[in-house]
């Protein structure tokens, strides 16, 4: 099976001779890291990127080499990319794997931060003694792994991006950088009226706590130390932006933990308490949200469906979307699926609410997140039953 394999990926694979420019880029961003691993980590990247891009521009497809999160230092320092943006298509990424010598790993990996905001994923074979690089394939999406024998040709990779639509603009809606502004929509309110009660948030903001805060926010900071797991840094970042405590220590603190955090999820909490503690900051991210009834019926049964958003590198801002239960309701109904559309009405991405055998609903939020290009167009859905709801945003 595994030759058959092989001899499949060897009929349509691309072989081609890794030149000195790549390899001095590759030596470049290397030695940029802080530690031998990530540095090689970034060295297999930017080749891969490397070789897909020449690959693409003999082909005659145009591309925008240093447009890619893996051409920006920061984002090599924290995360794992190795993307390339094609013009008027989107963003590739490009996967490097060894030499498939005893053919035992037959499976590529596939990190975390690069499992959406992608139009395909192609994978490139290194061999670093002879100087080789060879494209093996590509899948069009991927979760956690990508499977050699999934691959399809390089070839049906040229087909798939002569064939994707161009990024879509809407003509009406949700223009997200007016939120960057501080511009407020008609119909979103700040996450804090929404679900909040007015005694809660008194009470957070209440005099004894703002002091209690501030004598304590010095030791939430001590959490954001690289040290710390990512899971408590992530904690961290939420709650100095809940304590209020807005001065050059907290900011300073939330802006470096964007440099330096190693998750998403770390990343969007320091921008979402930047957004908190100061909305003009460059950096801060903002969220907005509004009820949704899943029903005509009088006095329906609500969610929220909340929109976050963060800059991002090279114009792009990042776009987090979730639903969560309003008012009695303590989960969501099962079956209740968010959606991201294309302005044509095509699914891009999609989550469902888990229910039980009886109906009962299991899950307190679902959510996605994605960067679209600029300017780019997309629709949001919540759909229960025969309830369907839908939001136009322009990124």
């Amino acid at each position: 099976m595994i030759t058959q394999l092989m001899q499949t990926l060897d009929d349509f694979s691309i072989p081609l001779l890794i030149p000195s420019q790549a390899k001095r880029l590759a030596e470049e961003f290397a030695a940029q890291q802080p530690s031998s691993r990530k540095s090689r980590q970034v060295y297999l990247n930017t080749l891969a990127v490397c070789m897909v891009n020449n690959y693409l521009r003999i082909m005659g497809i145009p591309t925008h080499l240093t447009a890619g999160e893996s051409w920006n230092p920061a984002v090599r320092f924290y995360a794992d990319v190795a993307d390339l943006e094609v013009v008027g298509r989107g963003r590739l990424e490009c996967r490097p794997i060894p030499v498939q010598e005893n053919l035992d790993s037959t499976v590529c990996r596939v990190p975390r931060e690069v499992q959406s905001d992608r139009i395909g994923y192609v994978i490139v074979e290194l061999d670093l003694e002879q100087e080789l690089a060879t494209i093996l394939g590509f899948v069009e999406t991927a979760s956690d792994s990508i499977l050699l024998r999934q691959l399809r040709s390089p070839d049906e990779l040229l087909e798939h991006l002569l064939s994707a639509p161009q990024p879509e603009t809407a003509t009406s809606g949700v223009n997200l950088r007016q939120w960057l502004e501080n511009t407020v929509t008609t119909g979103w309110e700040t996450v804090e009226t929404l679900l909040f009660s007015p005694e809660a948030s008194l009470a957070m903001r209440g005099a004894d706590t703002v002091v209690e805060s501030a004598d304590s926010v010095a030791s939430v900071i001590r959490l954001l130390d690289s040290d710390q797991s990512e899971e408590v840094r992530a904690q961290a970042a939420g709650v100095l932006g809940d304590m209020g405590v807005s001065n050059s220590t907290t900011i300073n603190a939330l802006t470096e933990l964007l440099a330096t955090a190693e998750e998403e999820e770390t990343r969007w909490q320091a921008a979402l308490s930047l957004g908190k503690l100061d909305a003009n900051h460059p950096q801060a991210g903002i969220r907005r949200v509004r009820a949704i009834d899943l029903s005509s019926q009088p006095n329906p049964e609500q969610v929220a469906l909340i929109v976050a958003i963060m800059p991002k590198a090279n114009d792009r801002i990042g776009v987090w979307l979730q639903v969560e239960p309003l008012g009695d309701l303590t989960v969501l109904p099962g079956g209740l699926t968010l959606r991201v559309l294309s302005m044509s009405g095509e699914t891009r991405l999609q989550v469902e609410a888990r229910g039980d055998g009886r109906g009962r609903g299991l899950d307190r939020a679902i959510g996605r997140r994605f960067s679209p290009p600029p300017q780019t167009g997309f629709r949001v859905q919540v759909q229960f039953g025969s309830t369907t709801v839908t939001e136009d945003f322009l990124a």
